[in-house]
């Protein structure tokens, strides 16, 4: 569930605040076609890995963070993939 002033930072392209604005963010991923998801942990810290197609490296990858059963804030880095070549990461499930 989302929080009332959730956090959305797309890294390197927009941020938005409030949770009518970024619900949109949620049926976008739904509806694409080409990715896999899968989770993992960056940095020791859980995450959603976004593999294209069967690709073995994850293409980027999204962070949130939690408050109780609330989604706070939300990192994807969709456009800053180079970020991959600079931390760790595992592929969990």
């Amino acid at each position: 569930m989302l929080a009332e002033d959730v956090k959305l930072d797309l890294v390197n392209r927009l941020a938005w605040e409030g949770r009518e604005k970024i619900t949109p963010y949620f049926t976008r991923y739904a509806a694409e076609t080409r990715w896999r998801f899968a989770f993992g942990a960056v940095e020791g810290h859980p995450a959603m890995l976004v593999f294209n197609g069967d690709a073995a490296k994850p293409a980027h990858f999204v962070l949130a963070d939690w408050e109780e059963d609330r989604i706070m804030a939300i990192r994807d880095f969709l456009f800053a993939p180079y970020t991959l070549d600079a931390v760790d990461w595992v592929r969990l499930g």
